[in-house]
């Protein structure tokens, strides 16, 4: 289970709560200034509103990876959010501060991006149930099983589907070329969930591969309905 699996506007509104906690608060102040009005902030609990937002912006995009499988947002957040607390604790730089902020905001679009091109995906996906898939196993002209987890989890308590083949999806479009003769075949993607199978079949829809269909719930449902597995080791 990913955190904040249903509130992919998270990191966004974090991400506009910290700039406005330190740049919006800035902009008061002055304003009030020129007005005659002089205000104290605690600039502990502002430094505290500043980083918490932050940090919350870079923990909801870091557990996004999930869901559309792109480490990048993560890794331009991260340094962000180390720069604004460095500005926040360490030695302040309004240099400093600027680019935490720029590396945050450009992460949170990036995020929404990826989100919005892995959703794009998932939503032209063809999918196969279980007991379709089991069915179709037992019985003749079975479709070719592509498993697209690490070899670990392959082999892992999950097990694997009889007979599946595993291709990492971080190989997969490095294989396409062995895989050229299964074109016209009919496949079945799998994977631990369904979000990596489902990327995965994007792959190959655009390397001209006619039927491919992905297994929903993977790897987890298929387990919890009880079906035949291979390949667990303890």
């Amino acid at each position: 289970m990913t955190l904040f699996p249903k509130r992919p506007w998270l990191p966004g509104v974090a991400t506009i709560l910290a700039v406005l906690a330190c740049y919006g608060t800035t902009l008061v102040v002055v304003l009030l200034s020129l007005l005659g009005v002089s205000i104290a902030v605690n600039e502990d609990a502002w430094a505290g509103a500043i980083s918490a937002f932050a940090a919350l912006a870079t923990v909801a995009i870091a557990a996004s990876y999930r869901r559309h499988r792109s480490i990048w947002p993560t890794v331009i957040a991260v340094p962000g959010l180390a720069l604004i607390l460095w500005a926040m604790y360490g030695s302040y730089s309004r240099v400093i501060e600027l680019a935490g902020f720029i590396c945050l905001i450009t992460a949170t679009l990036l995020d929404l991006r990826v989100r919005a091109i892995s959703s794009a995906a998932t939503n032209q996906v063809s999918w196969i149930e279980p007991g379709d898939l089991g069915d179709r196993l037992a019985g003749g002209g079975a479709p070719i099983v592509i498993d697209v987890r690490g070899p670990d989890e392959f082999t892992g308590p999950l097990g694997h589907i009889p007979d599946a083949h595993n291709m990492p999806v971080g190989k997969l479009p490095e294989r396409l070329r062995e895989l050229g003769s299964l074109k016209d075949k009919e496949i079945v993607l799998v994977c631990r969930t369904d979000r990596r199978s489902g990327a995965s079949s994007a792959v190959l829809r655009e390397a001209g591969f006619r039927n491919v269909q992905v297994l929903r719930g993977g790897m987890e449902r298929w387990n919890q309905e009880g079906r035949a597995i291979a390949g667990h080791t303890l």
